[in-house]
C-alpha cells in the first residue's frame, strides 16, 4: 500500500523552484546576458583569466554560459575552456594540405563523427538545465535533438496511439525507431448473436500511416489494440463452452488482422471480467494467440495492477500459465488517482515497481521478466479542490503554466512524479505532470529490473520525452 498520497512533508519532497519572473527567466535562457548578482571568487577569478589569456595571441579561449542548479535556483557562471595549441608551428613552406575525402561514404562518415562530437557538447549544456519546466520549455526547445547521444538501454519500448490525439501520429513517424511496438487504439470485438463476432473500429485504420511508420524503422511492429467491447460473463462462458464457437471468434480475428497486414495484437480482456473465470479467460487468450502464431503474428496483453488499492485481478499465477502464449505484457501502472480518490501521484513509481516485483514471487517466472512492459502515463492531471479532476496533454499543461506562472515545483520521491499549485477565481489547484526527470528514473528503473516500458500515450506527452527513450 503507497503511502505517498500526494502529501508534502519536507522529508519527502525536494522544491525546485524559481523565485524570478518567468520573462526574466526566459531572457536569461535566450539571451547571453551577464548576471547582476555579486561577483563570486570564482567567477573573479576566470574574468582575471579571460584578460590575461587574451592578451597572448597563442591561446585561444572560448566562453560559454551554462545554467548551473544551486538549491533549486539559476545561477550563471562563466566557465572558462582552455584549448592547447600544438608546441611547434609547421613552416609555410612544409605546410601540409588539407586532407581531402576520397569518397562521398568517406565524407559522410567524417560529417558524422563531427555531428556526433557536437552533440556531446551540447548534451553537456542540456544536462545542467533543472527539472523545472521554466528551464525545459525554452532550452528544450531549442535543443532536445541533441540531449540524448544514445537510445535507454531499457527493454523493448510500446507506444500506444489514439484516433482522438493526432499527435500521437505524428510523434509515431518521427520518433518510431525508437520503437519495437507501436499499438494504435483502433479496433474492438463485439459479439453481435449466438455464435457470430464483429470486429468495429475500421473506419479509424490508417494504412498510409502505418507505411510510413514502417519506412522509418526496420524492427518496428504495428499491433493495433483489440478490446474485448460489451461482452458479459455469459459471452465468455457461452464462446468457451463451443469449440466451434471459440474457433469461429478465432479465426474472425486472425483473418481480419492479417487482411490488414498487421504484426499482431494487444489484447484487452482481463480487467472486463475483474478476475471471474479466470480459466475461461486463459482459455481464449490460449486460442487466440495460436491463431495469431500459425498465421505469424504476435500476442501482446494488457493486464491490471494488482497492489493496494487495487485488487488483486492478474496474479503470478496467471502470468505464468499465459507466458508461453503471450510475447508481452503490458502492465496498467497508472490511474493510482482513480482507485484512492484523492489528489496525488498518477502513476506513483514505488507502488509501480511492486506491482512488477508482485508477478516475479514465482520462481519459474523471473526467467521472463523481459516480457514485462512497465506501463508510463505521458498525460497528467489536475485535481480542484471540489475533488474533481480533469486528465491534461502536453499543450494543456503549457498553457496552465503560461497563465498560472507557479514559483514552486514540488519532487515527490517515492512517487518520483513532480507537481505545482495555482489558483484560480474557484479553486486551488493541484497538477502532476510528468517531466524529463519522472521519465528518466522509470528507464533507469527498467533497465535495472530488465523490463521494457509501454508508454500511455505518446501523443500525450512533450516531444522532448522521446531523447530519454
Amino acid at each position: 500500500d503507497s503511502d505517498d498520497d500526494g502529501s508534502v512533508d519536507e522529508g519527502d519532497l525536494e522544491y525546485f523552484a524559481d523565485k524570478r519572473s518567468y520573462n526574466f527567466l526566459l531572457s536569461n535562457l535566450e539571451e547571453d546576458k551577464p548576471s547582476k548578482k555579486a561577483k563570486t571568487t570564482e567567477e573573479e577569478y576566470a574574468e582575471k583569466r579571460y584578460k590575461e589569456e587574451k592578451k597572448n595571441p597563442e591561446q585561444e579561449v572560448h566562453h560559454m554560459l551554462p545554467i548551473k542548479t544551486d538549491q533549486g535556483l539559476q545561477q550563471r557562471l562563466r566557465v572558462i575552456v582552455k584549448e592547447s595549441v600544438e608546441e611547434a608551428q609547421p613552416a609555410p613552406e612544409e605546410k601540409k594540405e588539407e586532407y581531402q575525402p576520397q569518397s562521398v561514404a568517406e565524407l559522410y562518415s567524417l560529417r558524422h563523427q563531427y555531428i556526433a562530437s557536437a552533440k556531446q557538447d551540447i548534451a553537456k549544456l542540456c544536462c545542467a538545465i533543472t527539472e523545472d519546466p521554466y528551464n525545459n520549455l525554452p532550452a528544450m526547445k531549442k535543443l532536445r535533438h541533441y540531449c540524448s547521444t544514445e537510445d535507454s538501454k531499457a527493454g523493448d519500448l510500446l507506444g500506444f496511439v489514439t484516433p482522438w490525439n493526432n499527435h500521437g501520429y505524428d510523434v509515431a513517424k518521427t520518433f518510431g525507431a525508437k520503437f519495437n511496438y507501436i499499438s494504435p487504439v483502433w479496433l474492438q470485438l463485439v459479439p453481435t448473436s449466438r455464435g457470430t463476432f464483429q470486429i468495429r473500429g475500421g473506419h479509424d485504420i490508417d494504412a498510409g500511416w502505418v507505411r510510413d511508420v514502417r519506412a522509418n524503422s526496420t524492427i518496428v511492429k504495428v499491433l493495433p489494440r483489440l478490446i474485448f467491447e460489451q461482452w458479459s460473463i455469459g459471452h465468455l462462458r457461452q464462446v468457451t463452452s463451443s469449440e466451434a464457437e471459440l474457433l469461429h471468434m478465432v479465426q474472425v480475428v486472425v483473418d481480419f488482422f492479417k487482411g490488414e497486414g498487421f504484426d499482431g495484437a494487444v489484447l484487452e480482456i482481463w480487467r472486463q471480467f475483474g478476475g471471474q473465470d479466470k480459466p475461461r479467460l486463459h482459455q481464449v487468450i490460449k486460442a487466440v494467440s495460436q491463431g495469431f502464431r500459425e498465421s505469424g503474428m504476435s500476442t501482446h496483453l494488457v493486464i491490471p495492477p494488482g497492489v493496494k488499492p487495487f485488487p488483486e485481478l492478474f496474479d503470478k499465477y496467471d502470468f505464468q500459465i499465459l507466458q508461453p502464449y503471450v510475447e508481452r505484457f503490458i502492465m496498467m501502472t497508472y490511474d493510482h488517482h482513480h482507485a484512492t480518490g484523492k489528489a496525488g501521484p498518477v502513476g506513483p513509481m514505488d507502488w509501480g515497481l511492486r506491482n512488477i516485483l508482485l508477478l516475479m514471487e514465482h520462481e519459474d517466472n523471473d526467467n521472463y521478466r523481459y516480457k514485462l512492459l512497465y506501463g508510463v502515463q505521458f498525460y497528467g492531471v489536475d485535481f480542484r479542490g471540489d475533488g474533481h479532476f480533469d486528465a491534461i496533454v502536453g499543450n494543456q499543461y503549457i498553457d496552465i503554466l503560461k497563465s498560472a506562472k507557479p514559483s514552486q515545483f514540488i519532487w515527490h520521491l517515492k512517487a518520483s512524479e513532480l507537481s505545482f499549485e495555482y489558483r484560480d477565481n474557484k479553486h486551488i489547484h493541484k497538477v502532476f505532470y510528468p517531466s524529463l526527470r519522472f521519465l528518466q528514473k522509470r528507464v533507469e528503473a527498467a533497465e535495472r529490473f530488465k523490463i521494457g516500458i509501454a508508454v500511455w500515450e505518446i501523443g500525450q506527452g512533450l516531444d522532448y520525452f522521446y531523447d530519454l527513450l
